[in-house]
């Protein structure tokens, strides 16, 4: 947590008129607000939300880490007009943190647009493409001038770098970069600065199948097509970065044993569940393990000094398994390799760790 919302906490606290607040807080970003709120009391933040416009708030929202504990302050009709000014995904997310009752509350208050996108995204498995996008993008028809797309773009006022571009019959057809169409001249033709093969997903691509392909591109967002070419919405490079995180948590988890990345906050027997049947499976190796001791159990009688080397060759497998972890872990990352170069990986470890349980 960045330690800026300290200093804000404090310039905020210290003054009384609400000019002044509203002053200091536009100097900030909406992510060291959000990390303020959590450290004000509940009448502190109250105050903020009387001050701050919605749109604001819905940046700042977007933030938090447990934003059902702060809409739990606002009104019904505040708490929805927050929600519909929020990027859809964003929105989606705040939405599955709060309760039931609650959820459908906000969600009948929302306005028409905000309904339509909500429950599209909703619509989506947790583990497709179009889960994770955002309906918030700009897009002009095909065959304007360069001063009506100009217009266009002041009209829809969007922040992305990249204008999508549909045909007559609402289809992407390409892209259009914002430093081009603002050096292009008023009498160019703007056919000539679209990007006709521009990359693109569909909504319901596996997001582990398609993640490497989005990263490869570098843009700021990738539209996301429907199977016969309509734009449903953008992935954008926050999405992408959080798509990565998931990921690698995920795949780090399943080298740990776990179905899935663990949640502080599920209870004891969900946990259990994640966890018990790798122990089951290590517990039939050990006692595999434990039986051909056993065939030594001769042999231990006569010279039980050979007890002591136990332990320590047990350390020793633990820490031979731990470097095999760690390459496994750099490698994972690598989308890249073919099944058939995971395989050779497994047997090149197998040959490292016999190798060296040799010498030692």
């Amino acid at each position: 947590m960045n330690k800026k919302y300290l200093e804000l906490t404090k310039l905020i606290r210290s003054k009384q008129n609400d000019h002044e607040i509203l002053k200091c807080l536009s100097n900030y970003h909406e992510n060291d607000i959000a990390d303020m709120l959590t450290v004000m009391t509940p009448k502190e933040r109250k105050r903020i939300y009387t001050l701050l416009e919605p749109q604001k708030i819905a940046e700042i929202f977007a933030y938090l880490d447990e934003p059902q504990i702060y809409f739990a302050e606002l009104s019904v009709k505040d708490a929805a007009k927050v929600v519909s000014l929020m990027d859809s995904d964003d929105a989606v997310d705040v939405l599955e943190t709060l309760d039931d009752k609650k959820k459908y509350e906000i969600v009948e208050n929302l306005d028409k647009a905000a309904i339509k996108d909500v429950k599209m995204l909703l619509s989506y498995d947790d583990d497709e493409i179009g889960s994770c996008m955002t309906t918030n993008y700009i897009c002009i028809p095909k065959g304007l001038s360069v001063r009506q797309a100009m217009s266009e773009l002041v009209r829809q006022a969007g922040t992305n770098d990249n204008i999508y571009v549909l045909d007559e019959s609402l289809k992407f057809a390409g892209a259009i970069d914002l430093k081009d169409l603002i050096i292009a001249r008023e009498h160019d033709v703007l056919d000539d600065i679209i990007v006709h093969s521009y990359p693109s997903v569909t909504d319901h691509e596996k997001i582990d199948e398609c993640m490497e392909k989005i990263m490869d591109y570098s843009e700021d967002s990738i539209p996301v097509l429907s199977q016969d070419g309509h734009m449903l919405g953008v992935i954008t490079s926050e999405d992408i970065v959080e798509m990565v995180d998931n990921e690698m948590g995920e795949d780090y988890a399943k080298l740990a044993g776990l179905t899935a990345e663990e949640d502080l906050k599920e209870t004891t027997a969900q946990s259990m569940k994640k966890r018990l049947p790798w122990l089951l499976v290590l517990l039939a190796l050990g006692m595999v393990v434990s039986s051909v001791v056993g065939l030594f159990e001769q042999v231990v009688s006569q010279l039980t000094l050979i007890m002591c080397f136990q332990s320590l060759i047990l350390d020793m497998a633990g820490n031979v398994g731990t470097q095999s972890l760690a390459v496994t872990i750099r490698v994972l990352m690598d989308e890249s390799l073919t099944g058939k170069q995971k395989v050779e990986l497994v047997f090149k470890e197998m040959r490292i760790a016999f190798s060296n349980g040799a010498i030692l």
